[in-house]
């Protein structure tokens, strides 16, 4: 595997090295020869990037492709908001006979994902939020309003930390004023802290209004990043389920906005926004 053919996509500033591994098998390559995917994200040796997605054939044949996604840290992830979208986008773009889909059925690890493409928007079926301590998984054992809650302090930071699933871990904050928040200092203790035996994804949240919420994201094997999509999703269920926010709701993130609609625990969760290619190139590994 000396040379890698990939494309470079970013959702909101969340940016993804793109490697299309339908027609050769370079997510088997990079097992087989145990390429680390940090040196392929490193921003000043490497490509750059918060996370790799390799794109595979579909298990299924009445799915599109199945993704596999590494953070930039070398772990897997089970999905990713912002990857998806990407990978939607890269697909919409490469299209054989330029015919823009509808609807894309993506296989993840965090099961099958569909979304619909109109007007450049990418509107991304989420699932349900999960509110179950092991499914999640947290030890956390208390809950407010059927949400795993615990009071968590450090270093002048005394707040209740909210968690939820969404097919990935995030632990929620919601605070008084957001730049009094040092994320590269506190971020690190709350993803790998005791609570979360599989680490999780951090967000920092202020609420702005019933319609808008404005978010600080601290990713799980990426650090400080411009966004998280599954991460917004979160903060909407779980503000949803606290009486803060509406049915729909616009997530501020560093790198953008997405909208978020959820109102009901019965109900999935619908994410929609957008996603550009960077540019793309070929590297000797």
């Amino acid at each position: 595997m000396p040379r890698i053919v990939f494309e470079k996509y970013q959702g909101n500033g969340n940016d993804f090295i793109i490697i299309d591994s339908r027609a050769f098998d370079f997510h088997k390559e990079f097992l087989l020869n145990n390429i680390n995917a940090y040196d392929l994200c490193e921003r000043n040796f490497g490509i750059g990037a918060d996370g790799i997605i390799f794109v595979l054939n579909a298990i299924e044949k009445d799915n599109d492709v199945n993704m596999v996604i590494y953070n930039s840290d070398n772990s897997e992830a089970e999905m990713c908001g912002n990857g998806i979208r990407c990978l939607i986008q890269y697909l919409n773009d490469n299209s054989l006979d330029n015919y823009q889909k509808k609807e894309y059925r993506i296989e993840t690890k965090a099961g099958l994902k569909v979304s619909t493409y109109q007007s450049n928007k990418i509107r991304v079926n989420m699932g349900k939020p999960i509110f179950e301590n092991n499914l999640i998984p947290t030890s956390i054992s208390e809950k407010i309003k059927g949400i795993p809650a615990q009071l968590f302090e450090t270093n002048n930071f005394s707040f209740i930390g909210y968690s939820c699933s969404m097919g990935n871990p995030h632990l929620v904050f919601f605070v008084d004023n957001l730049k009094n928040i040092d994320i590269k200092n506190i971020g690190p203790f709350f993803e790998k802290n005791d609570y979360f035996p599989q680490k999780t994804n951090v967000h920092f949240c202020k609420i702005i209004n019933k319609k808008n919420i404005e978010v600080l994201v601290w990713e799980r094997g990426a650090g400080a990043t411009l966004a998280c999509g599954t991460g917004a999703c979160a903060v909407h269920s779980i503000a949803f389920r606290l009486g803060y926010c509406a049915k729909e709701s616009t997530i501020k993130l560093p790198g953008g906005i997405l909208n978020i609609e959820w109102s009901d625990e019965n109900d999935d969760v619908y994410m929609t926004g957008d996603a550009k290619k960077v540019f793309s190139g070929k590297y000797d590994y």
